[in-house]
């Protein structure tokens, strides 16, 4: 929520991948700005669980849960003692969930990494990157892969 003291909010998808780790290494690194007040974005992968037993379906929530936290601990790390932040987790498709929360929150930008996908794969799966540029109403802040980062 920004305020009067020149206090911008700048949500930042977050995700397990090196891509999403360099789009934030970036801001930090680039744009950050001291009265930055941080939403760190993260959309768990779902799963459709309607057939499978409820022991499969425990273990599936036990791992996810596993590797929420961790990518929460990773970033609380990051940030410590250097900027607020706070964490937001949805569900559902991720595009849609992050522009969403970054509305909800009041964000005046998005950073958001991007795989680099080619164009035949971006169209036939759908890029999130490109939903969160073609649907979000601040800023977005697409950072592209580095060529040592393998897909």
């Amino acid at each position: 929520m920004a305020e009067s003291d020149n206090t911008r909010v700048v949500a930042i998808a977050i995700d397990g991948s090196p891509y999403a780790e360099q789009a934030f290494d970036w801001y930090m690194d680039h744009i950050r700005r001291e009265n930055d007040q941080l939403v760190l974005i993260h959309v768990p992968e779902s799963y459709d669980l309607h057939l499978a037993s409820p022991g499969v379906v425990q273990q599936i929530l036990q791992e996810l849960e596993v590797k929420v936290k961790a990518i929460e601990d990773k970033y609380r790390a990051k940030v410590e003692g250097k900027i607020q932040g706070r964490f937001r987790t949805g569900s559902g498709k991720p595009g849609e969930v992050i522009v969403k929360i970054a509305e909800e929150e009041k964000a005046g930008m998005i950073v958001t990494g991007t795989r680099g996908q080619g164009k035949f794969r971006r169209t036939v799966m759908g890029s999130v990157s490109d939903y969160i540029v073609h649907h979000a109403h601040v800023p977005v802040l697409v950072c592209r892969k580095e060529k040592d980062l393998k897909a």
